[in-house]
């Protein structure tokens, strides 16, 4: 029993339709509906008495909260849930339902047949349009929400498209999705909003290179060619004195390396210590190491671009000598 269904079952004066609905709505994070309420056999009247007494709470139309219930995210989804249970989470909070990268806790985004004309409730906006196929349709927390490929469609129409691919190599790491399962999405809907720049994102991720290894590295292909710069290689792999290195991003018109540094990678004295023989080691066979951090990219990213640029121009000659070095 949860300590909300404790609390009220120890204030007593409920008959048994009242606990069941209080029983009910511990499981649920403390919201619960008229319909519910009525169907374990508790009257109109009864719930209005309880919301005068300060018990529950109205949180949307026909929607209660148990006094003492915690406000949070998912109490906030389960009460939209409750009010229009026909409807689907998508978009942003469909991301954070499938905990896609850069998508958190948030107000709730619902989708809803064009059939239905209720008025959306402050705090939540609803998205109307045709019914949404089954299989575009799944469970995520045990919520009803667009399915991950679905969800990644419906991103594109409104958010940066950075941030839809950081989402996208996210669902594609953890495995939520498969590129020849958002390839059959786009046959399906290939003109809809949105279908255009997640068809981009997709064909980039379909070759031999595959998807990249963390966000960070996504945020540097991004940065990359928001800035002009050629499309790199990769995670090449070279041998440097008989050690095998495998390298983040490199270009071929200069020995010119890209670190994608995470502090999770280097935050051991171990760790610390292999990564700057790493660094010698390529250096001294002619690369230039540059090594781009979140925080970089964010305070820095004129100073990265210029010594990218500068680098590249002036390596031409270290390309020779890269090339020999790397057998």
């Amino acid at each position: 029993m949860s300590a909300l269904a404790a609390r009220e079952l120890v204030g007593g004066g409920m008959d048994s339709a009242e606990r069941a609905v209080v029983m009910m709505a511990s499981c649920q994070h403390g919201v619960v509906s008229l319909s519910q309420a009525r169907a374990k056999g508790m009257t109109a009247d009864q719930v209005k008495r309880r919301v005068r007494a300060g018990r529950w709470s109205r949180v949307l139309p026909s929607v209660y909260v148990m006094e003492g219930a915690p406000e949070t995210w998912m109490r906030h989804l389960r009460a939209a849930a409750l009010w229009a249970p026909r409807a689907t989470f998508s978009h942003r909070t469909a991301a954070a339902l499938w905990g896609l990268a850069r998508f958190t806790d948030e107000t709730s985004t619902i989708t809803l047949s064009s059939s239905v004309h209720t008025p959306a409730p402050p705090g939540l906006r609803v998205v109307r349009r045709k019914l949404l196929l089954p299989r575009e349709v799944a469970l995520s927390q045990g919520l009803k929400v667009t399915a991950v490929e679905r969800t990644l469609l419906d991103l594109c129409v409104d958010e940066e498209e950075a941030d839809v691919a950081a989402a996208l190599d996210d669902a594609l790491r953890k495995k939520l999705t498969t590129t020849e399962r958002l390839e059959s999405l786009l046959s399906r809907r290939a003109g809809e909003p949105g279908a255009g720049v997640l068809r981009r994102l997709v064909a980039r991720r379909a070759g031999d290179e595959g998807i990249p290894e963390s966000e960070l590295e996504t945020r540097v292909l991004g940065f990359l060619e928001e800035h002009g710069f050629p499309a790199p290689a990769r995670q090449t792999k070279v041998r440097v004195r008989g050690r095998r290195f495998r390298l983040d991003f490199t270009f071929t018109e200069a020995p010119v390396v890209i670190e994608a540094d995470g502090y999770a990678w280097h935050s051991t004295v171990a760790s610390f210590e292999a990564d700057r023989r790493r660094i010698n080691a390529l250096t001294a066979r002619g690369y230039r190491v540059l090594q781009w951090t979140w925080a970089a990219l964010d305070e820095r990213p004129d100073e990265l671009v210029q010594e990218l640029r500068t680098l590249l121009a002036t390596s031409s000659s270290l390309a020779t000598r890269a090339s020999r070095g790397a057998t």
